[in-house]
């Protein structure tokens, strides 16, 4: 089994995400409807079904909207699989700094850390920080943890900047407390944290060029990504991209807030893309908006192997009580651990056909619940160069990536033949996708396929 990294689960997008359900749209739920709850764990199903498990970084967890709203002991039962761990675990893993949770929170709360996961404006989530950092001690943070625990020393923190009210302060400290005695009683996984790997990253996809933006205003700010500028301790920072690009975000210049966008949009995916690669993850690169990757999808059908699942099947998923979740998964064992161990397509088939068997169509949907997933894998060529293969591009896109010449090697470093894409996951009774608007995610599988990993 290989745990999947999902950029779907960036604290910025599930802040998004849930906000996007509140009558305003300027903050985050707190309780989901039945449907938006259903398709938040119809995802998490999906994810698990695609890797065995998932794999967190502490802010997608502590600072996750969505994980704010899910209770550990609830989705014990409703994520949990009996084919891993006898279903007395949650199959998440999270890493943090010398695998601690606790330490980690205090760490984001006493150093002046932005949360995207309160219901409050995000103007009020500023003042937050802001407060914060006025108070921050690093330095006295452990022994402060020590003496209060981490519940107590998280409300004293927040406490002091006034800047949320009692009932939601306590709400959010609640929530919090729950998750890391989660951890403590073992029903997830919290790993150290392992140094990210920027240099494969970029090895697999550069960042962009120069000429892929429209404005001076972003080459400026590409300039101070590629050269380093923004590095804290030699590695990338995001926080520090983030801050250049708000104000052309905020900009009433197109063309400024058009580059922004595709520079935040190449850095977030070469930042999860690095913690994936160092912690042997898959990447999920969830589609942010419709028609993403339409041209890529339109050649699919005929160009690759095709795993048909019914339509709406993450709803389908999601719609699953606990008990229906675990006699599904239950049947499943044997086709799930051979598409976790061999990523034996035929299995994963078997998965999506007992989900048809299993489920009624949710009621009424339009082309947006047309949804796509295509695994695909790198490979690397004899002579130590790395390359995406990307659906419709064959040799000539090696030779394109690669330079001219080197496909050749590439394709013996391959034993003759291009790394296959594959299509895990398409809605039912779409033959042509051509006209394609629905969502288009990316798994990158690590490995060679055929072959346990």
């Amino acid at each position: 089994m290989t745990a999947v990294l999902s950029t779907e689960w960036d604290s910025v997008r599930q802040r998004a995400r849930l906000s996007a359900q509140a009558p305003e749209g300027t903050a985050p739920v707190e309780r989901l409807s039945e449907l938006g709850r259903a398709e938040l764990l119809g995802r998490l199903r999906w994810e698990v079904i695609q890797g065995g498990s998932l794999f967190l970084t502490y802010p997608q967890l502590l600072d996750g909207a969505a994980f704010a709203v899910f209770r550990p002991a609830a989705l014990l039962d409703e994520l949990a699989v009996r084919a891993i761990g006898g279903g007395a675990v949650l199959p998440i893993r999270v890493s943090s700094r010398n695998a601690d949770l606790a330490g980690q929170l205090i760490a984001l709360l006493s150093t002046g850390f932005l949360f995207s996961s309160l219901p409050v404006p995000d103007e009020q989530c500023v003042r937050l920080q802001r407060e914060l950092a006025v108070r921050a001690d690093a330095e006295g943070a452990a022994a402060a943890l020590a003496a209060e625990g981490p519940a107590g020393m998280a409300d004293r923190l927040l406490a002091a900047t006034g800047v949320l009210d009692t009932p939601l302060r306590r709400r959010t400290v609640a929530r919090w407390s729950d998750w890391l005695e989660a951890a403590e009683r073992g029903l997830l996984e919290v790993s150290s944290l392992v140094p990210a790997d920027y240099a494969t990253a970029y090895a697999l996809r550069p960042p962009p060029r120069p000429e892929d933006l429209a404005g001076d205003e972003g080459r400026a700010v590409l300039d101070a990504w590629i050269s380093g500028e923004l590095d804290v301790k030699g590695l990338p920072n995001r926080s520090r991209l983030y801050e250049r690009l708000d104000p052309l975000l905020r900009s009433g210049d197109p063309v400024a807030r058009a580059d922004a966008q595709t520079l935040r949009d190449s850095f977030d995916e070469t930042y999860y893309r690095a913690i994936a690669v160092s912690e042997g993850c898959l990447l999920g690169l969830a589609s942010p908006r419709r028609g993403v990757r339409r041209r890529e999808a339109s050649t699919l059908v005929e160009q690759t192997p095709v795993v048909t699942y019914p339509t709406r099947f993450e709803l389908r998923l999601g719609l699953m009580s606990a008990a229906q979740w675990q006699r599904y998964t239950d049947d499943a064992a044997e086709a799930l651990t051979r598409w976790w161990q061999q990523r034996d397509l035929a299995a994963l088939q078997e998965v999506g056909d007992l989900l048809a068997a299993r489920t009624k169509e949710p009621p009424a949907g339009g082309v947006d619940d047309v949804s796509v997933t295509r695994l695909q894998r790198f490979a690397q060529s004899a002579r130590g160069v790395t390359a995406q293969m990307v659906a419709g591009g064959g040799m000539s896109l090696a030779t394109s990536l690669l330079g001219e010449g080197t496909s050749g090697a590439f394709a013996a470093g391959a034993g003759g033949a291009l790394a296959p894409v594959v299509v895990a996951a398409v809605a039912a009774g779409v033959t042509r996708l051509t006209g394609f608007r629905g969502r288009y995610d990316v798994i990158e599988l690590p490995g060679v396929l055929g072959r346990a990993v």
